[in-house]
């Protein structure tokens, strides 16, 4: 049986970018937000946040295929303004809370 989720992983392409954004990086940050609302919204996403010390994000796709959550990770506004890059992989939600 196929996986109905996955797991994207963004890296920054700088370092210290949470520290050093420009003026041009910080809109398509807002646009990333805005781009991962409206996949929780349409039932997509189960959950997107970065760690802590910035070195990466994760987002947590499922009722997906592989090429929508491609899709879906290549039109992220931070890999398409190439201020992150991205990772695909199968994943399984185990336990969630409700």
């Amino acid at each position: 049986m196929e996986t109905t989720e996955f797991l994207y992983q963004i890296i920054p392409v700088k370092a210290q970018f949470m520290e050093n954004q420009t003026d041009n990086e910080q809109k398509i940050m807002l646009s990333h937000f805005k781009y991962l609302q409206n996949l929780l919204e349409e039932g997509k996403l189960v959950l997107a946040g970065p760690c802590l010390d910035a070195s990466f994000g994760i987002v947590i796709l499922h009722n997906t295929i592989k090429e929508e959550a491609l899709k879906i990770m290549e039109n992220d506004p931070a890999i398409k303004g190439e201020i992150m890059t991205g990772n695909l992989y199968p994943f399984r939600v185990s336990l969630i809370k409700d």
